[in-house]
């Protein structure tokens, strides 16, 4: 029988290395849909996300089997009528999906876009939700475009000063940095699993806020039969005794057993983990001469965008990183061919990351490039670990 194929190690912005614990629970026996275990293990992923968000006991949490995408449909098709007007505040390539999710069912779209790197100026988000008339304001906490970061409380105040319900994409941020969803004002977190929480793909979970529900209860009905929330509201609440479609219960118990262990970690002290992790990273990637491709100070902790030296094209480096067994993403959008994107989150640290700095250091001259030495990155990794955190 030949040897399994050994997989590289998952530096992508998702998804992520999934810990051994979390394997073992995906491949336990398959429980009934509506059984207790099945239930036990969905109210376990549903508690561990509302708090990871900071939402309070009367925050829904819907565990829909599908991807982040459509955790960000399932958020507008229950909140918007034909000719409703949203502001879609974008900071690259998913805040400009949002947009163009709310353009097929009928909305009135105004794109606030940055230049990508920069953030839209939180005027500009005020002036165009004040006065009224904007059904909906959705902004996106990480856009794992350019890692490009939200700050989401100044921002959802803004958004919600002319009545606008407010919705965010965390995708890239659950789990890895605070929210605090009923604090800010949020209405509505559309995110996924497989980045920052450590589960396997395959969950769209959505956070509804109380002003969210009656929203959606004032609409007669919404565009879709498999994404609308009264229909998935009753088998939330007591998924042993109603149902509504067969729940992915092998990877909601898989996410149980991901919640289980950020919440031994605990979660002020896993978002104080990703700033760490961020810090350490883009040290040692300014040792071997790469920055990020936008400022610092904008930057998300859980992925960082890097601009490729004059030389190297992104999808050589990407080769040369997997020949050494080392699993990076291209850039998307303007940022196609002169960035590659690297995560760090979720379960990653110190040792994944000099592992890949140590990559790096190889394959960049190998991909055209300047040569690097590898000794410096790993220390400026070594050395950010020791730093205080910030």
């Amino acid at each position: 029988m030949p040897e399994p194929e050994t997989e590289p190690l998952l530096m992508l912005p998702g998804p992520t290395p999934v810990v051994a614990p979390v394997l073992a629970a995906l491949g336990r026996p398959t429980p009934g849909h509506t059984s207790a275990t099945a239930g036990r293990a969905l109210r376990r992923v549903q508690a561990g996300c509302l708090a990871a968000l900071g939402a309070d006991p009367a925050t829904e949490l819907h565990v829909i089997p599908g991807t982040g995408t459509l955790a960000l449909e399932s958020a507008l098709v229950n909140l918007l009528a034909p000719g409703d007007h949203v502001v879609c505040v974008s900071h690259g390539y998913f805040g400009d999906r949002f947009a163009d999710i709310a353009e097929r069912l009928g909305a009135e779209v105004t794109r606030l876009q940055a230049p990508w790197g920069q953030r839209v100026p939180l005027e500009a988000v005020a002036a165009a939700a004040r006065g009224g008339g904007t059904a909906v304001v959705t902004l996106t906490q990480v856009d794992t475009s350019t890692a490009v970061a939200t700050p989401i409380g100044a921002y959802a105040r803004a958004a919600a000063s002319g009545g606008a319900l407010v919705v965010v994409d965390a995708v890239a941020a659950a789990g890895g940095l605070p929210l605090e969803m009923t604090a800010t004002g949020v209405d509505v977190v559309a995110f996924s699993g497989q980045k920052a929480l450590g589960m396997p793909p395959g969950l769209a979970l959505v956070a509804i806020g109380p002003r969210a529900r009656a929203r959606r209860a004032a609409l007669a009905r919404v565009p879709s039969y498999y994404l609308d929330w009264e229909l998935w509201a009753p088998a939330m609440a007591d998924p042993e005794g109603r149902y509504f479609a067969t729940q992915a219960v092998n990877l909601v118990a898989a996410g149980a057993a991901a919640v289980a262990i950020a919440e031994e970690e605990g979660w002020p002290v896993r978002f104080a983990r990703h700033r760490r992790l961020a810090r350490a990273a883009r040290a040692g990637f300014a040792a071997l001469g790469l920055e990020p491709a936008a400022p610092v100070e904008a930057l998300g902790p859980t992925l960082t965008a890097l601009r490729l030296p004059a030389g190297v094209d992104g999808a050589a480096l990407r080769r040369e990183m997997l020949a050494r067994q080392v699993l990076i993403a291209g850039g998307l959008g303007p940022w196609a061919t002169s960035t590659v994107r690297i995560g760090h989150m979720g379960n990653i640290g110190r040792p994944e990351l000099l592992t890949t700095v140590a990559a790096l250091a190889e394959a960049l001259p190998a991909a055209g490039g300047p040569a690097a030495r590898p000794q410096a990155g790993a220390a400026a990794v070594t050395a950010a670990f020791a730093g205080a955190d910030v």
